[in-house]
């Protein structure tokens, strides 16, 4: 498993802080990705959601979407849908430790009435 150790020292102008004097924190590489709303109908407009575990993952959202089937690569944990059918995978990464994990979705967004 990779790792990133931070250290924290406390500081009598910061008594806030969540370390103690010394404390080394460890985190690591995303191990799951969830996608929200997974189930349900879809409309044009919906959003997607992306999310993980690890250590300030940063998402990337790739694939077709839309009736036309348009590449898709998008840097956020949201995306929002085109109407038409789409085949999305959300990456969560950590580029300090060079890791990533991958989610999948395949549905179809409807248009509105």
């Amino acid at each position: 498993m990779h790792s990133l150790s931070v250290t924290c020292t406390y500081s009598v102008l910061h008594p806030d802080t969540f370390c103690d004097r010394n404390t080394t924190l460890s985190a690591g590489c995303p191990t799951v990705v969830i996608i929200t709303p997974i189930a349900g109908t879809f409309e044009a407009g919906d959003e997607l959601t992306c999310s993980a575990t690890g250590y300030d993952p940063t998402y990337t959202w790739t694939g077709t979407a839309g009736v036309n089937a348009d590449t898709i690569s998008e840097i956020g944990d949201t995306y929002e849908l085109p109407r038409g059918p789409f085949i999305l995978a959300c990456t969560a990464t950590v580029e300090e430790l060079g890791c990533s994990t991958t989610e999948f979705i395949i549905k179809t967004a409807y248009g509105k009435y």
